[in-house]
């Protein structure tokens, strides 16, 4: 399989808008990336995505308006709860922020893939999945993530108790 040359895909796309200015994705050498402390199959794990998902009311319910990706203070906290018992056909894709030439962003699970992990747990290879999963408005700001998303998405993982997280950017 040949690995998707993103980085420098992202690069071209912004320069046929019109930037200048090339991203400057962060770089962390350090990371706290810590050893399983049990197995896999005794492990919770939490689901945590940038991409735009939100829960579909049910069909006769009331509507609820949902909460943008693309809207809001760039101050503030925007961690959101999913619960992870929504089935993948409750979910949507919320928001037009990726490349609409490259993906048409219909399959939920291939950037969300909550079907396999509750497959994954079903089979015993996931202990269990956290109650909620999260998903981070992607405000392509490395200061906000670091000070004020990733710090609540890490009390939110500590309030669920898991040991490990899958990290989904989109």
């Amino acid at each position: 399989m040949n690995s998707v040359p993103y980085i420098e895909k992202t690069r071209a796309y912004y320069r046929r808008k019109g930037f200048r200015e090339v991203y400057r994705y962060a770089r962390h050498e350090d990371g706290p990336l810590t050893p399983l402390r049990k197995p896999l199959a005794q492990s919770r794990l939490v689901l945590i995505s940038s991409a735009g998902i939100d829960v579909a009311p049910l069909e006769g319910a009331r509507p609820v308006p949902f909460r943008s990706a693309n809207v809001g203070p760039k101050d503030q906290v925007e961690v959101f709860d999913i619960p992870s018992d929504t089935p993948a056909e409750r979910l949507v894709y919320v928001t037009g922020a990726h490349n609409r030439q490259e993906s048409a962003m219909l399959d939920i699970d291939a950037f969300f893939p909550t079907t396999r992990l509750r497959e994954l747990r079903e089979e015993g290879r996931i202990g269990s999945l956290a109650p909620r999963y999260l998903r981070i408005r992607p405000a392509y700001s490395q200061r906000k993530t670091l000070e004020l998303d990733a710090p609540e998405v890490l009390r939110r993982c500590r309030a669920m108790d898991v040991d490990l997280a899958l990290l989904v950017p989109v």
